[in-house]
């Protein structure tokens, strides 16, 4: 038996865009860079993950995008995790730019400076990464894979994770953010163990 023969998978066809046809959750994070002029540029992701499990991360963008060109020109951007509840930051971070090049709409969005690098985080976000680019690998279509070292990262204090800290507990007073490309997004707070099979390693 084949993919092909199971009666309750629909094949797509090659020109239809798997994406589009189907809902899958990722996370939604907000990519902060500086512009040329000094101001901050923030850009929502949803193509954007832990490169392996040492300190490095990586988002999927396009060259003709600021936020491509802006890490590429400085070597640096931060992540930000919002909360479900700020989910409009998303939004905002999402509008487009104006004759001049600039978005207002980022005027609705409160930032902090990082630390370790030159860009802007979202204020009150539950989780901050500062990154350095180490490499941007372009060819997936019209699309790059823009790839960095952590080198600061932050845990707000009602999200962070320890031994002691109840699973449950833990994210109904913080829930995390997924996005389910292409229009719909989820507050997660109730979830449940994992199934690992016995010796399971990581």
């Amino acid at each position: 038996m084949t993919l092909s023969d199971e009666a309750d998978l629909f094949a797509l066809q090659p020109d239809q865009p798997f994406f589009e046809t189907v809902y899958t959750a990722s996370p939604l994070v907000i990519v902060g860079t500086r512009e040329p002029d000094g101001s901050g540029d923030l850009a929502p992701k949803h193509m954007a993950i832990p490169l392996g499990w040492a300190d490095y991360f990586g988002f999927v963008c396009t060259p003709a995008h600021a936020t491509y060109q802006n890490a590429e020109r400085t070597g640096s951007f931060t992540v930000s995790y919002p909360r479900p509840e700020n989910v409009l930051e998303a939004t905002l971070a999402a509008g487009p730019r104006d004759d001049e090049g600039h978005k207002p709409s980022l005027a609705g969005v409160e930032t902090v400076e990082a630390d370790a690098i030159d860009a802007p985080a979202v204020k009150d976000a539950y989780a901050v990464l500062e990154c350095e680019v180490t490499e941007i690998v372009d060819g997936f279509g019209e699309n790059a894979l823009v790839a960095g070292e952590i080198v600061g990262k932050y845990v707000h204090s009602d999200a962070y994770r320890d031994d002691d800290a109840e699973p449950e507990a833990l994210l109904e007073r913080a829930p995390a953010l997924a996005y389910l490309y292409p229009d719909r997004f989820a507050s997660v707070s109730e979830t449940q163990s994992f199934p690992f099979p016995e010796g399971f390693e990581r």
